[in-house]
């Protein structure tokens, strides 16, 4: 749930700080044999690695238009998946020299698409072409080989006017460039988080906005729901036996519960922080790979964030320092096996 009065939600056990005021040797966590998406919301993302601390170019043209989805880290830590919003540059984008205000500022049209960036060759590659501001969060099925995101889609004539778009949830087949529509999806919060379980059976995905938001368990092939609670932002366990999500009053409460919906439990909340004026946007959780521990992003009115860290197992709650980037997504080093001996 993205919206008014609510807390920004990250969830991680150990968080590598990328912010200029920390040098590398300075940082306070560490993640031995990790790999960690970071960053600012409408700033550069950064990717800690073992060897060192990689920064993400964004592709030519990138702006945040002031509209910021979460981006998504692959499971071998090799590719990021982001909705985008690039210049168009069809021609149904061009206009007419003739005409005065095509030469006025402001007069570039945007589009929107999904980037998939592969780390290692250092480029974005995109796919679909989107109404401005629409393509949503991302986030990748738990073998790598798809994306879940909502899209605002195109009309017949390809315009984007009122009425004619189409909102739902899609799934992206990088290696083909083929989407697949979920249907009954357009209920999905574009800017909220998609989680995939990690059997890769379910897709967990918040309907509505602004308190009064579900979180509905879509099963991936029959494309049947099921609506399990209210709430925002849901995001699945490594091991699959809980879901964290963000509660509805307010938003100032991180939870966790089982798959079915029960069970649920308060890791923390942010009640007394919070004032009038001190407000939160929330970004959805990142658990760590072993399930120990999370980490919490809270944003004010004001942009400023702190960002704690939650042991799961005592409750403890620790604030890291100040300047300490969110987490947006953390996996384990997938390293080659070594040769076996034939001998």
């Amino acid at each position: 749930m993205r919206c008014w009065l609510s807390i920004c939600v990250q969830l991680t056990s150990l968080i590598v700080l990328h912010n200029a005021v920390y040098a590398q040797s300075e940082h306070p966590f560490t993640a031995p044999g990790s790999i960690i998406l970071s960053g600012w919301e409408y700033g550069q993302l950064s990717i800690a690695t073992p060897d060192g601390i990689l920064p993400v170019q964004g592709p030519p043209g990138f702006t945040d238009r002031g509209y910021f989805v979460l981006p998504a880290l692959a499971p071998g830590g090799d590719r990021i998946a982001w909705g985008l919003t690039v210049p168009d540059d069809s021609d149904r984008a061009k206009c007419d020299p003739s005409i005065v205000t095509c030469a006025l500022p402001g007069a570039t049209q945007y589009k929107s698409v999904m980037g998939v960036y592969s780390i290692g060759d250092k480029a974005w590659k995109s796919y679909g072409d989107f109404c401005n501001m629409g393509a949503g969060s991302a986030a990748f099925s738990p073998d790598g080989t798809k994306i879940a995101f909502e899209a605002r889609m195109r009309g017949p004539s390809g315009d984007c006017d009122a009425g004619h778009v189409t909102a739902g949830l899609l799934i992206l087949d990088p290696a083909t460039g083929q989407f697949t529509q979920v249907p009954a999806t357009a209920g999905v919060m574009p800017n909220a988080r998609i989680s995939w379980s990690p059997d890769g059976r379910h897709l967990a995905a918040q309907f509505g906005s602004s308190g009064s938001s579900k979180i509905v368990l879509i099963e991936t092939g029959s494309w049947v729901q099921k609506t399990i609670a209210a709430g925002a932002d849901p995001s699945w366990s490594p091991y699959g036996d809980w879901i964290a999500f963000e509660s509805n009053d307010y938003g100032n409460r991180c939870m966790i519960m089982r798959p079915d919906g029960s069970g649920t439990k308060q890791v923390f909340e942010v009640g007394h922080r919070l004032s009038l004026w001190d407000w939160a946007i929330p970004m959805g959780a990142v658990w760590s790979p072993d399930q120990k521990t999370m980490s919490l992003t809270e944003q004010d009115f004001w942009g400023e964030t702190d960002v704690v860290s939650v042991d799961l197992a005592t409750g403890k709650v620790r604030k890291m320092p100040n300047g300490t980037p969110s987490v947006f997504g953390w996996v384990l080093e997938r390293k080659p096996r070594p040769a076996r001996d034939p001998g």
